[in-house]
């Protein structure tokens, strides 16, 4: 399969996130080091005050700015200074043995495959290490992968994790993968997961929300899901998924923060095992010149899910989502006005409930960043981004940027009024165009926030 329809290929992958409020990212790191398509997510600020982010954090966060304002430094300002530099890089080609070892490191990785693990989500056969991965919220995770190709002379391909954080999180899940299906025209795999994430965050339903009355809940779910896709046109992708979701919800671990059940014991399927079956459809069109840092082209979406309670027959529900981005260039491309608005509709089956779990949520380091993690919920939302991009140099883009968004438990007031607003700067650094870590400044009307996440803004559609 070719990487351009790799990067097309999301399908069902794209709507993974629906097995949580948040999507799974992750890097992984083999034979030599690979980093998968979706990215790990590091919080440099805890999802509360930037006052509890932790000393270490803020200090990277800080040597990678004054790494920044060096690298910018270092660019020529002069045509004289332009013709030096190119014969000090042509000099670097030439006699490799002139690079610094670090620049050295860096390009032995990018030969091993960091760049294709970054585009393609894959890596090469064998052990991997894994880094994130997990809903965010949980803290840093680490752990262990298996990835093979080569079963039954190609035809199947499997891929096996497990991961878990220092704040007793953890994830354990299976891919296989029908090789000779997947093309340019078509995919056909298999997804099984188990997550446990002791420390999800909740306000309270509904856009009047406080912060003072954050709580904290378990999540555990498994899900089993098959799922295929076919190329209909060029760029234009339909999906469809088919399985199956167990969910419990249970008491929060998270220290100095009440329990959901303490505050919210009414919240629709709180303290509840609930097994749902469920189908999915999706059509994806895509011509977005480059997925993990585009500059110009677009991306629209529509995906919609249907879910179904099996056991007592309360929390059955169907659920709509859209999104639409467009990137416009400038100046060579060195300018980039990016566009995303996005929303999520939620309708409970008659005398039925939508379990709180399953609402869409805003806030956190990819929807309204100058507000925490998972801060609004309700059974509809909207949310709209608008970013000025330019080129810094090969390896950072600075953006400004401004989200806007609401949610509602009626989809007739899903208007443009009373919108939550955060604004800030971010840089973006990047391996030949692909966008690999992120750092963001927000602020809004509760406060500011500091994040650094190993993923671009937009690379992830729904949430």
């Amino acid at each position: 399969m070719t990487t351009r329809f790799a990067n097309r290929l999301w399908s069902n992958r794209h709507f993974e996130s629906l097995e949580s409020p948040a999507s799974i990212e992750t890097v992984e790191i083999a034979s030599g080091l690979r980093i998968r398509r979706g990215t790990v997510k590091h919080t440099i600020q805890s999802s509360r005050s930037i006052t509890n982010t932790s000393h270490g954090s803020l200090w990277l966060a800080a040597l990678l700015l004054t790494l920044s304002a060096t690298l910018l430094q270092a660019q020529p300002k002069t045509r004289t200074e332009e013709i030096e530099q190119q014969r000090r890089e042509k000099m670097a080609v030439l006699w490799p043995e002139r690079e610094s070892p670090l620049v050295d490191k860096v390009n032995g990785m990018v030969e091993k495959g960091l760049l294709d693990g970054a585009q393609t989500g894959k890596g090469k056969n064998g052990w991997q290490v894994t880094m994130g991965g997990m809903r965010p919220g949980q803290g840093a995770s680490f752990g262990a992968g298996y990835r093979r190709t080569d079963i039954l002379r190609d035809l199947i391909g499997v891929r096996g994790t497990a991961r878990g954080t220092f704040q007793q999180a953890y994830m354990f899940d299976l891919e296989i993968d029908v090789q000779k299906l997947r093309s340019e025209k078509s995919y056909l795999d298999f997804y099984l997961k188990y997550e446990n994430s002791p420390q999800m965050d909740y306000y309270g339903p509904g856009f009047d929300s406080s912060k003072e009355d954050i709580t904290s809940y378990r999540l555990e779910d498994t899900s089993a899901d098959l799922r295929g896709g076919i190329e209909l046109l060029p760029n234009l992708v339909l999906g469809a998924n088919l399985g199956g979701l167990l969910v419990h919800t249970g008491r929060g671990r998270r220290g100095g923060v009440p329990s959901t059940d303490e505050v919210f014991d009414s919240a629709p399927g709180l303290n509840r095992n609930t097994t749902f079956g469920r189908w999915g459809a999706d059509v994806i069109y895509d011509y977005l010149d480059n997925r993990n840092g585009p500059r110009s082209g677009g991306f629209y979406a529509a995906r919609f899910d249907s879910y179904h309670d099996l056991d007592r027959q309360e929390f059955s529900f169907r659920q709509w989502q859209f999104e639409a981005r467009q990137f416009i260039p400038y100046f060579n491309k060195s300018r980039v006005i990016a566009l995303r608005i996005r929303t999520t509709l939620s309708f409970a089956n008659s005398g039925q409930l939508i379990p709180f779990y399953r609402q869409p949520s805003l806030g956190g380091n990819d929807s309204i960043r100058g507000f925490d993690l998972y801060r609004f919920y309700d059974d509809h939302s909207v949310l709209a981004t608008i970013e000025h991009r330019w080129h810094s140099f090969s390896g950072l883009d600075v953006a400004l940027f401004v989200d806007a968004g609401k949610v509602a438990a009626r989809k007739a007031d899903l208007d443009l009024s009373d919108l939550a607003y955060s604004g800030g700067i971010g840089f973006r650094f990047k391996i030949k165009g692909t966008v690999v870590s992120r750092i963001d400044f927000a602020a809004g009307r509760e406060g500011f926030r500091a994040m650094w996440t190993f993923n671009d803004i937009f690379t992830r559609p729904f949430e």
